[in-house]
């Protein structure tokens, strides 16, 4: 593999831990604090979240459009088009975690899945990543939404869908990174 090559001779950079402190714990994320050691022997601060991960699910009908969710997102207090995704549970496998959130979000069961891929997300302060499923053969049962959440769906033609991701319509990181992967890589799955 010439990529393997390439980064044969690049130096170890590995930083050690020293100490942890757990600043904060919530439902969500954990913050930490650790003192590390770095490659040179000097040592430094690194205060990171500490997240369990979530799925992500591009859902395709049968006519070929990917069905979204329109949702706000309090943290920067607007309304957002999303594919469906959610944080996993602790010990949950990310199958499980997708096919639970695509019927809980949406309502639909899907007869097919596909692993596409893994994308980390903020490597600087996170440990999250998320795990982006393609999802087929879909029918409607009926959502069992959690009583905070609030959200419609739209089925959307993929070609549009694409459309929104280029004019900015679709901003969000997940979405925009899904659909674009889909459309770089994955041709040959639509």
């Amino acid at each position: 593999m010439i990529m393997k090559n390439i980064l044969d001779g690049f130096p170890d950079f590995t930083e050690s831990q020293l100490t942890t402190e757990e600043i904060f714990k919530g439902r969500l994320l954990d913050v930490r604090r650790d003192s590390v050691s770095l490659p040179n022997g000097a040592e430094a601060v690194r205060e990171y979240i500490v997240h369990s991960g979530a799925a992500a699910i591009i859902p395709l009908m049968e006519d070929g459009s990917v069905l979204l969710e329109y949702q706000y997102r309090y943290p920067n207090q607007r309304h957002y088009i999303e594919i469906p995704a959610g944080k996993l549970e602790p010990h949950e496998p990310t199958l499980v975690a997708a096919q639970r959130e695509l019927l809980e979000e949406t309502g639909y069961r899907a007869d097919h899945w596909l692993h596409l891929t893994t994308l980390h997300l903020c490597i600087a302060y996170s440990t999250e990543k998320i795990e982006f499923f393609l999802a087929r053969g879909l029918h409607f049962e009926a959502h069992d939404r959690d009583e905070e959440e609030f959200l419609e769906t739209l089925a959307l033609p993929l070609e549009d869908a694409f459309q929104w991701v280029a004019d900015g319509r679709i901003n969000d990181a997940k979405t925009v990174a899904g659909l674009l992967w889909l459309k770089a890589f994955g041709q040959h799955l639509l």
